[in-house]
């Protein structure tokens, strides 16, 4: 896990709040990542960036070719929304609540309350 930047076009690139990338990409990079490299990015949703998160990098990661992004809610409990590619869109998220444990397979397997994440 890492946090980097993401570039996805020649003078275009997002600031996911924590990426997943291969150990080796962190061996040859630095700050910035190409989508290639990344097997999941995470947003923790704010009030300035709620906009941008729930709609705009939903889209711009999944066209990208992310294989995977989550979407923490803190304001909501907090909510865990995981997005999982099918072609060139996300599938509709699976919601995982705090007080509940999320049983995840990619990027690779982990369990946790997402109320650990407040």
């Amino acid at each position: 896990m890492s946090t980097g930047n993401l570039r996805v076009g020649d003078k275009g690139f997002y600031i996911p709040d924590l990426v997943v990338v291969p150990m080796e990409s962190t061996e040859r990079t630095e700050l910035m990542f190409s989508p290639q490299d990344v097997l999941l990015a995470v947003e923790i949703v704010s009030p300035t960036t709620k906009m941008r998160d729930r709609a705009f990098k939903t889209e711009a990661y999944a066209a990208v070719g992310i294989p995977s992004y989550w979407r923490v809610e803190l304001d909501e409990g907090p909510v865990l929304y995981v997005y999982d590619l099918d072609g060139d869109v996300y599938g509709p998220p699976a919601v995982h609540k705090a007080g509940t444990v999320a049983d995840l397979a990619e990027p690779f397997p982990v369990s946790f309350d997402p109320a650990e994440l407040s």
